[in-house]
């Protein structure tokens, strides 16, 4: 008989989980806190959303220049710039959605 099967047969038959019951809560820390927070989050959502919407527009003048140049590997990276600017935006202003989904999966 190996060290490993004298462990297991050694273990219990039902070990309870010591983590049945706890759901992650911010109130513990009281009102204010849970407020501080979600401000900050929505500030910290807010200005990535204007970034990306500076980053789409910098990149589709980008696109823009490109075309009046006539180089192709300009016109290629400006719409490669733009694609994922704009994939950026489309994911920001789609985070609530996409973490709602995830908690619904995951049952939280």
């Amino acid at each position: 008989m190996s060290l490993q099967t004298s462990l297991i047969q050694a273990l219990p038959a039902a070990v309870g989980n010591p983590m049945d019951g706890v759901v992650p809560s911010f109130t513990v820390f009281g009102a204010e806190f849970t407020t501080l927070w979600q401000k900050l989050a929505a500030g910290l959502w807010g200005v990535g959303i204007l970034v990306a919407i500076f980053y789409l527009g910098r990149s589709v003048l980008s696109i823009a220049q490109a075309r009046q140049s006539a180089h192709p590997g300009a016109l290629e990276g400006a719409k490669k710039d733009a694609a994922h600017s704009s994939l950026a935006l489309g994911g920001l202003v789609a985070l609530a959605a996409i973490v709602g989904v995830v908690l619904a999966i995951f049952n939280v």
